[in-house]
This record gives structure tokens, C-alpha cells and sequence, in this order.
């Protein structure tokens, strides 16, 4: 996407005129299921209208695990359906989006009295392999591995050895998930040309309606310019997840809300060498310990939520309960609360269930709910299921004759499991980059700082890198020990509508998540300078704007 524009120095161009022109969708809610179902309209010639009352990704989107997976635990709750259609996207998404969605060996294994039997290890990465694999057009990075004791303690020598008694590996991903939900958004508007629009901060408070009753639009008030003005499409979809009761104002309850929580280490404090399923020592939950380069999450709980939506947080006994599990499958690491760089935490849009006491008993699947009044909402489901999720909607839209038949080859199965625009394949990113480097186009820089660019960015790196080769000091790291640079973050105000430093440092880069926390003031400076630069802020914005972050960081310093 070559030269793409998409900045918050252009937005009011973005609504202007807005009321007089007609969407084929209006979707509520810029999170990864609203991209997708935005994706999948334009692939098709539909224009869309998508809104979201915060940022893009600002919920759950942006506080998952990070992972993109078929879910091997769901096999244990006899979630057959929920695995084969998660791993059929996983694989698709590792393939067509190499840069963001790359493999993770997750390890499974076996104590005496703890985790699982050699059985059940042996059995689970065999169905795995088989719900992943066969009859697939798109395959997993690799196969399982069973080893023994001896060959498994080798390649992790930090966990505990007594009573251990095999183990063996499997691969699912890692990701940016708010980054795959931006980058999902912004080829939607590549492919749209011009006919479709995305706003963040764009509060949907009502609906237009016709004589019957029917939903025609919506009623919006703009968080950033203060106006109020309406929108018109032949189809509103609700997409909000988590805030579906509140836009809904049923009084069905829809959603049950869960928590989860993550906690951010140093990789070399843990010494894991690969992921971990971790089941707590307490009371039997299932969470992960998870190689994300230099640093290890830790997470997610599963518990049942009442609290603000908007804001939920990492509390002490959250941690306790994490680091309890840590610590006693890692004896010598000694994780405290000092070792902790950042915490998330996110809130789960699981579908009501009856039938399911515990919230992990809670079924991941999705809903597709037709109200009344013509609304339709999309609700549940997973973050890797995303693009199905949104082929769902779609064609159960055409089923109800809201949309005529797209033509034959876009009404087949996976017709949106198309490559990403962005997306790069490491070797790829080095051959160009060594060959742009030696023709004096990008700048010799350090292999890890070149890593970070690809792995976010893909073949939109290449223009940040010739932003660093006109000004070197911009390739310069802004903070010691991360590679984050002036550069990415002129880059990202030029390309990716990110009105605030909250949105910089959370969503559009992993700011919050990598850079220790006692550095917040420092880094919140250096970036809302830039952005100050940028977009034209005078010193009081710029405090509000270091402020906010600050205060951000705080809320989950109990320590």
C-alpha cells in the first residue's frame, strides 16, 4: 500500500459531507471482528462505514494473548468444531501474513499428579496435528514432536524436574493484535477506492430509523471535533463485542463478560525457551507462559467481570495468582513483582451460555442475531476466527436477500483467504533490504532494529527506512534497551489515524506492553513531542497527552 494516507491531520475530510452519502454497511465497532467483516465487504465492491466510540482495537483486541491458535485445550471440552475452524484460519493467517503471524512451539507435558498423563500429552498433539493438517489447503509451520524426559529437560533446563515425566511440542503464533486488526482495516480501505470509511472516536448514540421502525442509520457524536451528525446504510451491523448489552439496551443479556489478565517479564529472568499450557496449582485454570522475543507474557485468567469495561485492570491478587503457577513450574526463577515490566488486562465478549458455570467452560463460539428492528449483531467468537467470523455475516446478509448473489467465485468458502497486502516473508524483507542497502536507498542499521521493522510493518517498513536514511538521527532508538524510533512513529501519524499518545503506544505499537514501566514519563515525552511536531499541539496538549499516559501506567502500580 504504496504512499497509503490515512492521518488525523486529514480527518475532517473523512466526515465531511458524511450525511449525504450511503453505505452498503455501517458496522459499529473498529475491533477485530468489525475488520473483519469490513475486509470481507470490500473484497466484494461493498462500501462500509466503520466507527468505533474509542480507538481501533481499544477493547479486546488489543489485550488478548497475543496469539493467533487452533486452541488445543478446547479439545478437552469436546470443542471439536471450534479447534478444525481455528486452525484452518491460524494456518492461513501464518502463510498470507508471515510477518505479524509467526510460529511459536508451545510445549505439552507431563508430571506426576500435575498437567496431564503421557496418554492424554500423546493423544492431544496427534488430534491436533490431524484437526490442523488433513484435507487442508494451508498446513501448520511444523508437525508435533514427542520427546522424552532427557531430550525434553535439555531444551528447557529452567522448569522443575521432579515428577516430571515427558513432554513434547507443537506450533501456533504469535501476533500484534492490534496490529492485524489496523492493518485488516487499512487494506479494507485500499480495496474499498475511495467508496468506504473508518473513524475512531466516532460515538454511535442512537439509531435513524424509517416509518416501520426499521434501522436505516446511526446517530454520531464525534469525540474529536465535538459535532453531531448521522449516517445511512442498507445494513447496521452491531460489532462491538464486550459493549454489545450497552448498545443494544436489552434487557437480554447477550455478553458475559470475562477477565483476563497478562503480566510482561524479561524472557532471560524465566528462561523459558519456548511456550507453556500452565494449569494453576490452586484450582485447575489453564493459562500460558509465552516467548514473545526478549520478554515473556504471562497470562490470561478467566473470570467473570462486573467492573468498568472500558478500563478493567491487573490487580495484586491477579498477579499473585500468575506468578504462584510461574514459580512453581520455574523453581529458581523467583518472580516478584519487581521483575514485572507491564501488565493488560482485557475483558472476553463470550456469549451467554446456561448450560456453563465456570467461565472457562464457556464456549468460544459466534452468533449472528437478527433484532427486530432490522440490526444485526455478530457476536462471540476468537481472534483467530476473525475473517470467518466476518464471511459468516456476510453471507448470512446475502441468505436474507439484504445483499443480491456476489458473483459465483466470490459466494465460494474462503474466497477472502488472500494474501495481505503487507505482508513479507523475512527472506524477502533481506533481499531487498540488501539490495536497497548497497544501492545507498535504505541505511545499514542493526539486524534487531531491522527484525522490529519487518515483524510490524512488512514491505511498509521499506518506508520507513528511507525516512532513516535521509535523517539517521530518526533510526535512533528513543529510549534505551527498545528499538522503537522517531521514524516509525512520524510513520505511523502520516499513515494510521492515531489522534493520541495512548493510541501511539498501546495500539499502534507494543510501547506500553516493552518499555518498564518506571520509563513511562520518559518515553510518553519523547513520543508526544513528535506527535506535538506533527500535528501542530501547543504545550498544554502535549502535558494532557503525557499526562494521560502517566496516569495510564499508574492505575496498575499497586506495587
Amino acid at each position: 500500500m504504496k504512499n497509503f494516507a490515512w492521518s488525523t491531520m486529514d480527518r475532517n475530510k473523512l466526515t465531511q459531507n458524511l450525511e449525504e452519502k450511503h453505505f452498503d454497511l455501517i458496522i459499529i465497532g473498529g475491533g477485530m471482528t468489525g475488520a473483519g467483516i469490513c475486509r470481507e465487504a470490500a473484497l466484494r465492491g461493498l462500501s462500509f462505514l466503520l466507527l468505533d466510540k474509542n480507538d481501533f482495537a481499544f477493547g479486546t483486541s488489543s489485550r488478548s494473548s497475543k496469539l493467533i491458535h487452533g486452541g488445543l485445550r478446547y479439545l478437552g471440552n469436546n470443542q471439536f468444531k471450534v479447534v478444525r475452524e481455528s486452525c484452518t484460519e491460524r494456518n492461513w493467517l501464518r502463510n498470507h501474513f508471515p510477518n505479524l503471524v509467526r510460529p511459536l512451539a508451545f510445549n505439552l507435558y507431563s508430571y506426576e499428579g500435575y498437567m496431564y498423563s503421557p496418554q492424554k500429552v500423546k493423544i492431544a498433539l496427534y488430534l491436533y496435528n490431524k484437526f490442523s493438517d488433513t484435507f487442508s489447503k494451508f498446513k501448520n509451520y511444523a508437525k508435533p514432536k514427542i520427546l522424552t524426559r532427557e531430550e525434553f529437560l535439555e531444551m528447557e533446563p529452567n522448569i522443575r524436574e521432579e515428577g516430571f515425566v515427558m513432554g513434547g511440542y507443537y506450533y501456533d503464533n504469535n501476533v500484534d493484535d492490534a496490529r492485524l486488526t489496523l492493518e485488516t482495516i487499512k487494506e479494507s480501505l485500499f480495496f474499498a477506492k475511495g467508496k468506504s470509511i473508518a473513524l475512531n472516536y466516532a460515538k454511535v448514540d442512537g439509531f435513524e430509523t424509517n416509518e416501520t421502525g426499521k434501522v436505516i442509520g446511526v446517530k454520531i457524536v464525534d469525540k474529536i471535533s465535538n459535532q453531531e451528525y448521522s449516517a445511512f446504510g442498507t445494513q447496521v451491523v452491531n460489532a462491538t463485542g464486550i459493549f454489545t448489552d450497552e448498545i443494544l439496551q436489552s434487557q437480554s443479556k447477550y455478553i458475559r463478560p470475562t477477565k483476563g489478565v497478562h503480566l510482561v517479564i524479561k524472557n532471560e529472568r524465566l528462561g523459558n525457551h519456548q511456550a507453556f499450557g500452565l494449569q494453576s496449582k490452586e484450582d485447575g485454570r489453564f493459562y500460558f507462559v509465552l516467548r514473545r522475543e526478549k520478554y515473556t507474557i504471562i497470562g490470561t485468567t478467566d473470570t467473570d467481570y462486573n467492573g468498568d469495561l472500558n478500563n478493567p485492570i491487573c490487580t495484586k491478587a491477579d498477579a499473585d495468582y500468575l506468578l504462584d503457577g510461574v514459580n512453581f513450574l520455574f523453581p529458581n526463577a523467583h518472580i516478584t513483582e519487581k521483575d514485572i515490566i507491564s501488565t493488560y488486562a482485557g475483558i472476553r465478549p463470550l456469549v451467554v451460555d446456561p448450560n456453563a458455570k465456570d467461565a472457562g467452560e464457556v464456549s468460544r463460539k459466534h452468533v449472528i442475531i437478527d433484532h427486530t428492528n432490522g440490526l444485526v449483531s455478530l457476536i462471540g467468537g476468537k481472534l483467530t476466527i476473525y475473517r470467518l467470523m466476518g464471511e459468516d455475516l456476510l453471507y448470512h446478509l446475502v441468505k436474507k436477500n439484504i445483499f443480491p448473489k456476489f458473483p459465483r467465485n466470490h459466494m465460494k468458502k474462503k474466497f477472502s483467504m488472500q494474501p495481505f497486502i503487507v505482508g513479507l516473508k523475512k527472506e524477502e524483507f533481506d533481499n531487498i533490504y540488501s539490495k536497497g542497502e548497497r544501492q545507498g536507498i535504505y541505511p545499514k542499521l542493526d539486524d534487531e532494529l531491522l527484525e522490529d521493522l519487518h515483524r510490524q510493518y512488512g514491505n511498509q517498513a521499506f518506508e520507513i527506512l528511507e525516512d532513516i536514511m535521509k535523517n539517521p538521527e530518526k533510526g535512533k532508538p528513543l529510549i534505551e534497551g527498545n528499538n522503537f524510533c522517531a521514524a516509525e512513529i512520524e510513520w505511523i501519524c502520516d499513515h494510521e489515524l492515531a489522534p493520541h499518545l495512548l493510541d501511539m503506544v498501546c495500539r499502534r505499537t507494543e510501547i506500553s506492553l516493552f518499555v518498564h514501566h518506571t520509563k513511562s514519563q520518559e518515553i510518553a515525552s519523547k513520543i508526544a513531542t513528535i506527535m506535538g511536531e506533527k500535528y501542530g499541539w501547543d504545550n498544554t496538549r502535549v502535558k494532557e497527552e503525557i499526562q494521560t499516559y502517566v496516569d495510564y501506567v499508574s492505575n496498575w502500580l499497586w506495587f
